[in-house]
């Protein structure tokens, strides 16, 4: 069970990277800068790595963000 927890973890973690990659791309090459979207992908990533970890520490039994960190 743990295994398959890091696992899943790992998963959403690269969903969180990916989605981070796509902002720094398009901060770094698109001129007016599309804020809208690199801040929603920025969100996005934010909440795919709370997720990750929500994975990581077992999402069963109620478990709140104050209890990861």
């Amino acid at each position: 069970m743990a295994n398959e927890n890091l696992n899943d973890a790992k998963e959403w973690l690269s969903f969180a990277e990916a989605d981070l990659g796509v902002a720094t791309h398009l901060l770094a090459t698109y001129n007016p800068k599309p804020l809208e979207i690199v801040c929603f992908h920025c969100q996005q990533a934010a909440e795919k790595a709370v997720k990750a970890l929500i994975v990581l520490h077992g999402s069963q039994g109620g478990i709140t963000i104050m209890q990861i960190f």
